[in-house]
């Protein structure tokens, strides 16, 4: 049986001699001392007998153990291995201290050393982890195992020897550093700190991508693609090519390294005298087994069926923490205050081994909303050093859930959690992004007070809305706790909604979704709840469609209500985008698997969605409400932002005139501004397309509105000859909708590649 290795946690530099310049390398080099503090029995004991071994064998210590750096170090050009000596380890004081070597390889950052010289004489600084190996890694009989039992995905180039070497190339990217913005005073000292979080600003790809090659004394910034599951890896330290080695960060933890298209950046130096072809270089990589809490770990969220789905796009933050379970959730909000002047915190940030929290910001006896937005900043940088907790003073409630932290995937800025009552304001989420920060847990919008009798609000204005779209786009995750502690659940912002953790999984399925609009009266609801059944009965049982399907309403009473209720019955996706129905005496429906609810004056943005995520639009009896949908509905597909489908008008008791259709008069007009017109000898061409009205459908049932929708279904290309409309608009109309990030029912790319290759056929003859 293989045992997994020891890995620690970091150790400090808590010395740094002076410096000395290395002549084979080409690069500064000083000598310091690396500290372990409290550390366990089992490894002060290992350590000691390895030394022994290694003086008793004559080899180095290097060979039975070895030293992974901070990733962030490593991407600037800060090597580190161990040194010449012997290790101390003290029992009494419970430490190991290493001798380390620490060397600049990155010529463009001059006084990297000096810098880190003087940021240990402050105070000790994270440098990096021990790791030690427990036995052999995995043969090449156990990797192939791996990556049939889905737990191990590799580039599709790749190799792999028969002592179980991965052999991975580097991809097509290059990373390079802003030497102004390095160079500002303390920003070098923020990535020393931080890591790999306060590198953003200055780190970004090369648009040249990976070069040839790389010159001999050269150091490069690359990356590999892998994604573990239940093992640890770790990085060879020599190249395939004799000449170039990998720096320090080299270990590759189980579950957190998950993600096949994330970047795992890989530092190297080209130590040699020639240089070297990057298209022929490998990382190698040798694998062992996880510690039984990261093998635990890996059971629990890789499930058979999907492990290679989760393992492609990384093990996502709500799958290693409870976040859905409310109880769970509401525990990270203990000692977080509503307001200022009740005592409490105003937030906290939370990371694996450390938590930041952040006061009320009063002075003068008031709350000082940029005074809070200030101190936010400067406690996400870690400047406010008494806002911190680490190690035993991080109160035990918290501390498996900063431990599962660290097993988050993908980019791993899932890893660093803010929790606040309310959603700070958009640039302070900005910040908190900058500062590395992936995840926001809130319980309103917007900070409870008098003015709406304390209780927490669900409803977005417009920027708040589009930015934390924009935030969710680039890799954030937000989740808001809806309703009462005793009734309440947890939902995610999710591709523009607000979703449960059954809806998550289920939106990424839909391509067809029918809005319905009418009116909050009550009263509507009985009249149409009848024929609802039996339209999404037929809807759910078409193969067309299935779990495709989705509804989508104005979360309100009457005829959403009434939609509402038959979809969920009929087991159908439903989707809530409302306004504040409170303030008009409404009350707002939370029960579908996705909401999104707004302020009533982004009214507008709120239709945009509406129009802009349906195919079909269902129009029910209404009032005014119910006009302006219709107006905004048909603009839409006129300038090209819906596809042209049905837009089926019902009323099943006769509400117009004389008993008549009450949206005839509507269509009417529509046909009006439609055509030509002489007025006192003057001509004035069509005021809009008659097509947009030929996508008009009165009818005065719902099964008459299934007829409808289905016979488009059968031939969406008839159907758009029949109206009068250009293949190119509907093509038009497909790509703006594709760009905006709307699926595509795969029924209209059918209907179209046949139309095109008609026309086409048409064309040649």
């Amino acid at each position: 049986m293989k045992h997994s290795p020891f890995v620690t946690g970091d150790g400090q530099l808590v010395e740094a001699s002076v410096i000395h310049f290395n002549q084979e390398l080409a690069a500064p080099q000083l000598f310091g001392v690396m500290r372990f503090t409290h550390v366990s029995d089992a490894l002060r004991g290992l350590v000691r007998d390895i030394a022994g071994r290694a003086r008793d064998e004559s080899r180095p210590l290097e060979n039975y153990l070895d030293i992974s750096g901070r990733s962030g170090h490593s991407r600037i050009g800060i090597d580190i291995h161990l040194g010449d000596g012997e290790p101390v380890v003290s029992d009494a004081q419970k430490f190991i201290e290493l001798p380390v070597v620490v060397t600049a390889l990155n010529k463009h950052l001059a006084e990297s050393l000096s810098d880190l010289q003087l940021l240990t004489q402050r105070a000790p600084v994270d440098i990096g982890r021990l790791f030690v190996p427990m036995g052999r890694p995995l043969s090449r009989d156990e990797v192939l195992d791996a990556l049939e039992r889905e737990e191990l995905l590799l580039p599709e180039t790749h190799t792999i020897s028969p002592e179980g070497v991965v052999e991975i190339p580097l991809e097509n990217v290059r990373y390079i550093l802003s030497q102004r913005l390095i160079s500002i005073p303390n920003n070098f000292a923020e990535m020393i700190v931080r890591g790999k979080h306060g590198l953003s600003t200055f780190q970004q790809p090369a648009p040249s991508g990976l070069p040839k090659e790389i010159a001999p004394k050269e150091f490069m910034v690359s990356a590999v693609r892998i994604s573990i599951g239940p093992f640890t890896a770790f990085i060879s330290r020599q190249l395939s090519h004799s000449g170039v080695f990998h720096l320090a960060s080299r270990l590759l933890d189980g579950v957190r390294t998950t993600g096949i298209a994330t970047l795992r950046q890989a530092e190297i130096y080209n130590q040699g005298e020639d240089a070297a072809n990057c298209r022929d270089l490998r990382v190698r990589i040798k694998l062992y087994p996880a510690d039984e809490r990261v093998a635990a770990i890996s059971q629990r969220v890789l499930k058979p069926g999907k492990a290679t789905t989760i393992l492609a796009r990384g093990v996502d933050f709500a799958e290693i923490t409870d976040i859905f379970n409310p109880s769970a959730c509401n525990a990270l909000f203990d000692e977080i205050s509503q307001a200022p002047g009740r005592g409490g915190l105003y937030g906290r940030i939370m990371m694996p081994g450390r938590i930041v929290n952040i006061p009320w910001e009063q002075e003068d006896g008031r709350w000082i909303p940029e005074f809070q937005w200030g101190l936010l900043y400067e406690c996400a940088r870690g400047n406010v050093a008494e806002a911190i907790l680490a190690e035993e003073e991080i109160p035990k409630r918290f501390r498996t859930f900063l431990h599962d932290l660290k097993y988050v995937g993908g980019e791993q800025s899932l890893s660093k959690v803010f929790v606040a009552d309310a959603l700070p304001p958009v640039d302070a989420l900005r910040v908190l992004k900058r500062s590395g920060v992936g995840v926001v847990v809130i319980r309103s919008i917007n900070m409870r007070g008098a003015g709406n009798g304390e209780k927490p609000e669900y409803y977005l204005d417009q920027s708040s809305y589009e930015e934390i779209a924009r935030l969710w786009r680039e890799g954030m995750r937000f989740y808001m706790i809806f309703g009462s502690e005793d009734h309440s659940h947890i939902r995610e912002f999710y591709s523009g909604f607000w979703v449960t953790a059954e809806g998550k999984e289920g939106i990424t399925r839909l391509h067809t979704t029918v809005a319905f609009f009418g009116s909050a009266v009550d009263e509507t609801k009985a009249i149409l709840l009848a024929q609802l059944e039996d339209f999404f009965a037929a809807l759910a049982g078409d193969e067309r469609l299935g779990k495709g399907l989705a509804v989508a309403h104005g979360s309100g009473p009457g005829v959403m209500k009434a939609v509402d209720d038959a979809a969920a019955r009929h087991g159908i996706y439903r989707i809530g985008v409302g306004i504040d129905g409170e303030r008009i005496g409404q009350e707002t429906n939370f029960s579908p698997e996705a909401v999104v609810q707004f302020v009533n004056i982004a009214l507008n943005t709120r239709q945009d969605i509406l129009d802009r995520r349906s195919l079909f639009k269902v129009f029910n009896l209404g009032g005014y409400g119910t006009c302006y949908e219709i107006n905004m509905a048909l603009t839409f597909m006129k300038i090209g932002h819906c596809l042209p489908a049905p837009y089926v008008f019902v009323d099943p008791v006769g509400m117009g005139g004389d008993g008549g259709h009450l949206w005839r008069k509507a269509i009417e007009q529509f046909q009006e501004i439609s055509v030509p017109h002489e007025v006192n000898g003057v001509h004035i061409p069509a005021l809009g397309p008659m097509w947009v009205v030929n996508c008009c459908h009165l009818v005065s049932s719902y099964p008459e509105a299934l007829a409808v929708l289905k016979g488009f279904l059968d031939d969406p290309a008839a159907y758009w000859r029949k109206a009068g409309i250009e293949l190119s608009r509907v093509i038009s109309a497909r790509d703006n909708l594709a760009r905006a990030g709307v699926v595509i029912p795969p029924y209209i790319e059918r209907a179209l590649q046949m139309a095109m290759a008609q026309e086409l056929e048409e064309d040649m003859k």
